[in-house]
């Protein structure tokens, strides 16, 4: 089941985004798409990543590297797509 997790401000003047779930699968979405499908929770509910992260960023027993492995395909990924929006 597709679910919002977090909001990620538009660079650029592009449109913000809304990272979504799926079957443990996350996917940016465009807010608009998220909203005309009607995904849950409301994107006024999501918090923004930054803030998201800082909830999540605990650890708890057994996850450090889990979190971290996740943090450093993130941050990969974050930085490449910035490689392609300057492109």
């Amino acid at each position: 089941m597709r679910r919002g997790l977090y909001r990620i401000h538009g660079v650029g003047g592009l449109p913000d985004d809304v990272r979504i779930e799926d079957d443990g699968i996350e996917t940016p979405v465009e807010e608009s798409l998220y909203r005309s499908r009607g995904y849950q929770p409301a994107v006024e509910e999501l918090l923004w990543k930054e803030d998201y992260d800082r909830v999540n960023a605990r650890p708890r027993d057994g996850q450090t590297k889990a979190l971290s492995d996740k943090f450093a395909r993130e941050q990969a990924r974050e930085e490449f797509c910035a490689g392609l929006r300057k492109s």
